[in-house]
Order: structure tokens, then sequence, then C-alpha cells
């Protein structure tokens, strides 16, 4: 039988309780729940109250996993199962589930949804700089239908950051690094970059030096990434990537999708590859780290085989780097989205045709060569 304890832990960044030995809650620094576990079952809460339980799928493959939104009525009744547990144990939770619903209100009067962070970004503190996506035609994604484009000026994003700053108040801690939203942050134009990236350097004084003699922030806020597509506006020189650099932009996500021409297509993603190719040998050249964003399933099994050959080949003679990293992520076919004369992989089909282009990259493992990793949107909620 399990025993019937209650356990506490802090790591110095969250809170941490277990219910006989095996149920769990974990809390920010301002008590926000962020896992918990309830009866066996698995849920993760975003700061904005989203909810969402993450299921095991059946099969052969390990570990495939997917998320079912969780509704408000549901998740406030477990955590206020939560709250009567921890009330028998003398913990003092008042009026703990008004003031989660106050605070949810509060992020959302700070933030349009934060809808998607690359995997190595969870922890990051999020500014939203622009909101949406300036191009938001790509067949396969629907994260930003919900918000028309814009991109703050520099008032409005000080006082975006200062409000953001209010809000995380002691939760703070638990934040590493700095992710400029929403979908293209990074194509701006360089002025503008420029200047966020200063007001960041103001706001986030450095306090230490790495051992190459570089300023850090015990955060890592000196360290900031977003988003980019590689076929709008202008291409950025040399010497302007060094600028960014020495600012403190270390990494940028590229949201590629595929090697295939034809698969791109279909995808409605105007990418050229030489353009790509430039744009990677320039962000290594300036110390900017790459992280590249593709999808399995894309092109369904038609095109399944030329998916992965082009992707690979692409992949290949791009010159990746040990710090650069690789994104594998599922297709995901929405409402609407569907072609019919394409027949969309299976989850089990999607792993496979990941282990596929492993195989024929044959990086070496890291930390010598480019890391490969899944990334699972299904599961993702701000925490």
């Amino acid at each position: 039988m399990p025993c019937k304890t209650l356990t506490r832990f802090w790591d110095g960044e969250r809170l941490k309780f277990a219910w006989a030995c095996q149920e769990t809650l974990t809390l920010d620094g301002r008590a926000r729940p962020t896992a918990f576990t309830w009866e066996g079952r698995q849920y993760r809460r975003g700061l904005d109250g989203t909810c969402k339980e993450i299921l095991r799928l059946p099969g052969p493959s390990p570990a495939i996993h997917d998320a079912a939104l969780v509704t408000e009525e549901v998740c406030t009744g477990i955590l206020a199962g939560w709250a009567e547990r921890l009330q028998r144990y003398g913990y003092r939770c008042g009026n703990w589930l008004a003031r989660l619903r106050a605070d949810a209100r509060e992020f959302r009067s700070i933030y349009q949804s934060v809808s998607i962070l690359p995997p190595d970004q969870y922890r990051s503190l999020v500014f939203q700089l622009t909101e949406g996506c300036a191009y938001n035609r790509c067949s396969f994604c629907q994260l930003y239908r919900d918000r028309p484009y814009r991109c703050k000026d520099g008032a409005a994003f000080a006082e975006h950051m200062g409000r953001v700053l209010g809000y995380f108040g002691a939760a703070l801690p638990w934040r590493r690094g700095i992710f400029l939203g929403d979908a293209n942050a990074g194509g701006l134009p360089t002025s503008r970059l420029v200047d966020v990236l200063k007001q960041i350097r103001r706001c986030f004084p450095m306090q230490e030096r790495d051992g190459q003699g570089r300023a850090r922030h015990p955060l890592q806020f000196e360290r900031v990434s977003c988003f980019q597509d590689a076929f709008s506006g202008p291409l950025r020189s040399q010497q302007d990537w060094y600028h960014l650099r020495a600012l403190g932009l270390f990494r940028l996500h590229l949201g590629v999708e595929s090697g295939s021409a034809r698969v791109l297509r279909l995808l409605n993603k105007p990418i050229r590859f030489e353009r790509l190719s430039e744009i990677v040998r320039r962000l290594r050249q300036a110390d900017i780290e790459v992280s590249l964003i593709f999808l399995l399933g894309a092109g369904g099994r038609q095109l399944a085989a030329e998916h992965v050959k082009e992707t690979t080949e692409l992949l290949a003679g791009l010159g990746l780097g040990a710090r650069d990293r690789v994104y594998l992520s599922d297709l995901l076919v929405h409402p609407g989205s569907e072609q019919p004369d394409i027949v969309p992989l299976t989850r089990q089909e999607c792993r496979q045709q990941a282990e596929a282009l492993r195989q024929a990259l044959r990086f070496a493992p890291p930390p010598r060569g480019t890391a490969i990793s899944l990334y699972d949107v299904r599961q993702f909620v701000y925490t």
C-alpha cells in the first residue's frame, strides 16, 4: 500500500509536493500550479489558465504522447482537491483558486496567447515584441489566425516589459533566457532589433563574466532568441549579424519544414534554399546558434520518400555545428487544411520518418554533433 503522507521540496525556483509517494503538485514562486497529477492522470497548466492532460498513446513505439484540453471546471475541481489535501496538513490555501483565476486574467491582459515556443525556450521569459505572423498563410499553421500582425513601438514595448516583470515577480528566478515573440520577430529591420536588444540590456544589467569575458546575467537574460522566416525582407548583412550578436542575440529559430520544393508548395511555404543556406552561413559566421524546424509527415505518404531524401540533402549541405540543433515536429492536419490527394502519416509513421532522417544524416551525437530532437506542439502550454 502507498504511504499516505505529504512531502515538500523547494529547489530554489519551484515548490513541489508529493502525496502518497506518487501524486505530485508543482508550484512556481507565486504559487501558480504548473504541473500536477490526480488519480493517476498527468496535467500541465499554463499561465493563461489553459490546462492539458498528457496522454500516452498505446502502440509498439515507446513514449508517443498526446494532449487533451481540460475544461476550466475540471481543472478547478482537481486543484480544489489539492487545496483540501494541503489544508489537512496545515497549509493555508485561503482564496487560492480565486487568485488563480485573477492571475490568469492578468496574464491575458499582458499577452496575446503564447501559442508555441521552441523546446529549448520553454523556460524563457517571453516578451511579445510582435503579435501574430506577418505572413500567416502557411496551410499547416493555425497558431496566429486569431490575431492581426503588429509590432510594438519603443514606448509600448517598454510598457510591456514592465508589466511582464511585475507579473512574474517572485517566479522570475525559474526563467532562463529571453524569447522575443511572436512568429517572426527576427525579420524586423535591424535598426528596430538593435533598439529592442539595447532596451533589454538596460533592463537586465550584466552582473558577471563568462570564461571568454562576455557579460552574463544570472538568469541568462543576456541570451535572446526568436523565430525568423527564411523568405521575407532583405537579406541581412554579415555586419548586422555581428552587431546583433554583440547585443545578445544568440539563437535564431527557422521554420524550414522540408527540403522538398514540392512539399513546400503543398504547405504554401515560399522558402528559397539558396537564401536559407546563406542565412545559415552568416549566422554561424556571427556565432549565432541555428535552430531549424522540419515537419514529420509533410507531403503525406505520396511524398514521404522525397521529403526524407531532399530534407537530408539540404541539412547535410548547411554545415551545422555542435551548438546548432534540428527539431522534428509532427505535421498537424487542421480542419479545412486537408488535401484530398494526400494521405497523412500516422503518429507511428512519423516516428519512423524521424528515425529515417536520423539514420540518413548520421550526425555525431551531442555534444560533438548537431542535436536532433522531437518537437511536440500538442503538449505545449506556457508555464
